[in-house]
């Protein structure tokens, strides 16, 4: 099979193979669009090229620095700050064993800092709770050969790596623990819209029977008070603690992995921070290894009681 070059993305994509080579190899003093940049990336990934490992190697100088880079909700919650301390802590213990540092980045909804991401020529980046949006005009700053995994959002996009709980076998679970259907759902908000909907799809519920967090204690109880005895679900353990004020049979799916804030007696779903051991070595690869391609783009974190 003949190997793909750039004079072949040159012509799919009908730009210069100088434009090629520049967002290649990801050269930023050239002003190029970032549609062209898109396109050409995709369409790099779509015919498979691979790049040229010894002149990549002379080209490409890496940083050793990984980004975990957090997307605040427009609307914080009190326990904002603790959603994703566990994950970031696990991450970094896990990259700085494969010999990264790691970079840590808040990117505020109202004042994104992108540039802060061109600066620092990243080798890899997680990107956390990201919406459709921003994800499309913030993925342009990475360069090609750079991977990034998606956490918390479902981006309809097969360049990226998606990593997700596996809410449906949670709910699966749920069920068991509870030893009835679970008849309504109070989940955390996320910014990306398309995962809160994958949510709503796995839990197998209707849409009145799904209260998504605004922050407002009153309606939730409002919420709440239509199910008085029935079995629930709970995505978010510091919710979990709220709703169960008022209610006992519910069962507290772990999403921020803080399950030791939850009394004994709740019933509680965990999701295994050891899987990340695979992302994160999983990523090294590609850094390592020009020539690495993983067609899996769904990773779910697995679950137990």
């Amino acid at each position: 099979m003949k190997k793909t070059t750039i004079k072949d993305i040159a012509k799919e994509a009908n730009v210069s193979i100088a434009t090629v080579s520049y967002i290649l190899n990801n050269v930023k003093t050239q002003s190029i669009s970032d549609e062209t940049r898109v396109k050409v990336l995709k369409i790099a990934q779509q015919l498979k090229y691979v790049t040229n490992r010894t002149a990549q190697s002379l080209k490409i100088k890496k940083t050793g620095l990984i980004g975990i880079i957090l997307f605040k909700e427009e609307k914080q919650h009190v326990w904002s700050d603790l959603k994703y301390a566990k994950t970031i802590f696990k991450l970094e213990q896990l990259c700085s064993e494969l010999g990264y540092h790691v970079l840590f980045m808040q990117i505020d909804s109202m004042t994104p800092s992108n540039k802060i991401i061109m600066e620092r020529n990243l080798d890899g980046a997680f990107l956390m709770n990201v919406d459709q949006d921003r994800f499309s005009t913030i993925s342009n700053y990475f360069g090609f050969g750079v991977p990034v995994f998606v956490m918390d959002s479902y981006i309809d996009n097969s360049l990226f790596h998606k990593v997700l709980p596996d809410l449906e076998q949670s709910f699966h679970l749920s069920q068991r623990l509870l030893g009835e259907s679970p008849q309504f759902l109070v989940m955390d908000s996320y910014n990306n819209v398309e995962f809160v909907e994958f949510i709503k799809q796995k839990s197998n519920l209707a849409e009145d029977r799904i209260y998504v967090s605004d922050n407002s204690a009153s309606s939730m109880n409002t919420f709440l008070s239509q199910f008085p005895d029935s079995p629930g679900m709970v995505m978010n353990e510091f919710l979990a603690n709220e709703v169960y004020k008022t209610h006992k049979n519910i069962v507290a799916i772990c999403t921020c992995n803080c399950s030791e804030i939850l009394g004994d007696d709740m019933n509680q779903i965990r999701f295994d921070l050891n899987d990340y051991k695979e992302i994160v070595h999983m990523m090294d690869r590609y850094i390592q290894d020009v020539d690495y391609v993983n067609n899996e783009k769904f990773f779910f974190l697995s679950t137990h009681s």
